[in-house]
C-alpha cells in the first residue's frame, strides 16, 4: 500500500543525482492558477509509527534543503541536479514524494506545502505537451521550456518516457491519497494527457525522435523499473498487464546468488537490462513490495553483500549523475551479459568510474534494517552530508581501498 511510504522513517527524498508567493502569474505564461488548502480533520498519513530519531531528522533536514536550494521560484520546479535548471517527470515525481515527506515529518507546516505544491500543479498544468499529447522527456525548470538533454530549447520536443510518466503517477497517487483536497486538480492534468498513447499490446512505451524527423515508439521498461512504473500506471486506471508481467527474465548466478535479469539485451533492442538498486528501493519503500519485488530485492541486495566479502569493496550501485563526462552512469549489478559494468544510456563501459552511491546506500538500511552490511553502507553515507544541503551522491571506488579486483 503506498501509505506504508508516508509512516516509513526513511525520507526517500535522500539528495541525490540519492522546495512563495501565488500574488502574480509567471513565465510560463500561464493563467492565474487555482487557490488549493488543506481540509480539516485528520488524515491517515500523518500516523507516523516510528518517529524519527535527533539523528535522523538531521538527515532528513539535510536532504530537504537540497530542494530548498534549487528550488525555482518561478515554477515551482526543483533543478533534478544542483544548480543545472533542468529536470524530467521523474524529477518532478521525486520533488513530489519529497514535498508530502517533508510535510508529514514535520520539516514544513501544511501553509509552506500547500503554496508549493499550488504553484507546482499550476506550472504543470500549463507546460506544452510533445505532439500536444505527452510530457516532453525534460523541460527548464526555471521558464517551463521544452528542451533536449543539453538543456537546450526545442520547439517540437525530443519525445516522452513512459517510465517518467509512471514515476509522476505514483507520486500523484500518494498526494490524491494523503490530501484528496488535490484529487480533481491531479485528475484534470492526468486527463489532459493522452496515457493511452504510451501504451501498445499491454506494454509501456516511450517516444524519440529520428533525424529524419519521424516519431519512433520504442518500448521502455526492463525488470525492476519497468514494474515500478507499470504500478502508477495501473493505479490510474491505465492497463498494462505486460509490464507487470516480470517477462522475459532468467536468473544468473553471481557470487553463489540467484540474480533476476531481463533476457531483453542491448545488443537485440537498444536497450539496458541494467540490475541496479533504486528500483527495487523504491518498490519497497512506496509500494511495500508487491509481486515477487521482495524477493528479487533480497538477491539483489544480498549480491552486493557477497561481493564485499568476496573483494572487500563495499558495493552499493545504481544510477547516479556524475561531476565530469560523460556526467551520468549506471553502476550495476549485471547488465548486457557482464556483471558489475558501469555503462552509459549507449552501454559505453567506465569501469574506472564506478562508485558507491549514496541513496543506495541509505535505501538498503532502511529496507533491510538488521543488516549488518546495510549498516557498513549506511556509515559511509553518513560521511557524505553536510547541513547545508549538499549531500554527495556518491564515492568512486577508486577513492576507496580496493585490496582485490572485481
Amino acid at each position: 500500500m503506498l501509505l506504508k511510504f508516508a509512516r516509513h522513517k526513511f525520507l526517500k527524498i535522500v539528495a541525490v543525482s540519492t522546495s512563495l508567493t501565488m500574488a502574480s502569474p509567471w513565465a510560463i505564461g500561464f493563467t492565474q492558477p487555482r487557490i488549493v488548502h488543506a481540509q480539516a480533520g485528520g488524515n491517515e498519513c500523518a500516523n507516523i509509527v516510528n518517529p524519527l530519531t535527533p539523528e535522523e531528522e538531521t538527515y532528513a533536514r539535510t536532504a530537504w534543503q537540497y530542494f530548498l536550494n534549487n528550488y525555482q521560484e518561478s515554477t515551482g520546479f526543483t533543478n533534478a541536479a544542483g544548480g543545472y535548471p533542468s529536470g524530467t517527470l521523474w524529477d518532478m515525481g521525486n520533488y513530489l514524494m519529497a514535498l508530502n515527506a517533508a510535510l508529514w515529518l514535520n520539516l514544513i507546516d501544511q501553509g509552506d506545502f500547500d503554496v508549493r505544491l499550488n504553484k507546482f500543479l499550476a506550472s504543470l498544468s500549463g507546460l506544452r505537451l510533445f505532439e500536444d499529447s505527452l510530457p516532453n522527456k525534460v523541460y527548464n525548470t526555471a521558464n517551463g521550456d521544452m528542451v533536449d538533454y543539453g538543456n537546450n530549447p526545442i520547439e517540437r520536443g525530443i519525445g516522452w518516457s513512459a517510465l517518467d510518466i509512471g514515476r509522476i503517477l505514483a507520486a500523484f497517487h500518494v498526494l490524491r491519497t494523503c490530501h484528496p483536497q488535490y484529487s480533481e486538480w491531479l485528475q484534470s492534468i492526468v486527463d489532459r494527457w493522452a496515457v493511452e498513447r504510451s501504451i501498445q499490446d499491454g506494454y509501456m512505451f516511450g517516444a524519440t525522435v529520428l533525424e529524419d524527423g519521424q516519431t519512433l515508439p520504442v518500448q521502455e521498461g526492463r525488470l525492476g523499473y519497468e514494474e515500478y512504473a507499470a504500478r502508477g500506471y495501473e493505479l490510474w486506471g491505465f492497463a498494462v498487464p505486460k509490464a507487470l508481467s516480470y517477462e522475459p527474465y532468467k536468473m544468473v548466478e553471481i557470487y553463489g546468488v540467484q540474480v533476476p535479469v531481463d533476457t531483453r539485451r542491448f545488443q537485440e533492442t537498444n536497450a539496458n537490462n541494467y540490475v541496479v538498486s533504486e528500483s527495487y528501493i523504491l518498490d519497497g519503500i512506496e509500494f511495500g513490495f508487491l509481486g515477487k519485488q521482495q524477493e528479487f530485492a533480497e538477491k539483489v541486495f544480498e549480491v552486493q553483500r557477497r561481493r564485499y566479502l568476496a573483494t572487500g569493496q563495499l558495493t552499493a550501485v545504481t544510477e547516479d549523475n556524475i561531476d565530469g563526462p560523460p556526467y551520468f552512469l549506471y553502476n550495476t549489478v549485471f547488465s548486457n551479459g557482464n556483471a558489475w559494468a558501469t555503462i552509459t544510456e549507449k552501454n559505453e563501459l567506465y569501469p574506472e568510474l564506478r562508485s558507491i552511491s549514496t541513496k543506495a546506500a541509505l535505501g538498503w538500511r532502511y529496507i533491510f534494517p538488521e543488516s549488518e552490511y546495510a549498516q557498513q553502507l549506511f556509515q559511509v553515507a553518513q560521511g557524505l552530508m553536510s547541513p547545508d544541503g549538499v549531500v554527495f551522491m556518491r564515492v568512486y571506488m577508486k577513492k576507496l581501498m580496493n585490496p582485490i579486483k572485481p
